[in-house]
C-alpha cells in the first residue's frame, strides 16, 4: 500500500521517529563538481547534458533569424486597441503575432496591384 503524503507528514514530523544524519554534504566549489561528475556520468559528455538542458518546445522565431527584425509602430484608437484584447484573449495569440497576422492581410490585399510586388 502506497502511504499518503499526509501520512507520510505526520509520521516523520513525530518526536519519535529517528531521522538519519545526511549523507555526504557537499558545499560551494566541492557541490558543483560534484554535481558535474553527477551529470557526465549520467549523460556521458557535455553534448548530451546541454541537449538534456535545452528548454522544450519549439526555439524562438528570433532565434533562426540573424540579426534585428525591422520595428512597425502606429497608434491606433483605444476601440480598435480593446477588440485586439479581446481577439488577443480569446485566439492566445501575442499582439506582435496579430499584427503580423494584419500586416500580411494587407499585403495580400494589395499585392494584386501592379505597384506592389
Amino acid at each position: 500500500m502506497i502511504e499518503s503524503n499526509d501520512t507520510r507528514a505526520e509520521r516523520i514530523s513525530e518526536s519519535g521517529s529517528p531521522v538519519a544524519a545526511p549523507l555526504d554534504v557537499r558545499a560551494g566549489d566541492a557541490a558543483s563538481a560534484a554535481g558535474r561528475a553527477f551529470l557526465l556520468r549520467e549523460f556521458g559528455d557535455e553534448q548530451n547534458i546541454r541537449e538534456a538542458m535545452r528548454k522544450p518546445g519549439r526555439p524562438p522565431r528570433s532565434a533562426a533569424a540573424s540579426g534585428t527584425s525591422p520595428t512597425v509602430r502606429g497608434r491606433v484608437p483605444q476601440t480598435d486597441y480593446e477588440k485586439l484584447s479581446a481577439i488577443r484573449a480569446t485566439t492566445g495569440k501575442t499582439e506582435s503575432e496579430l499584427v503580423r497576422e494584419g500586416i500580411a492581410m494587407v499585403i495580400g490585399r494589395y499585392s494584386t496591384h501592379t505597384d506592389v510586388a
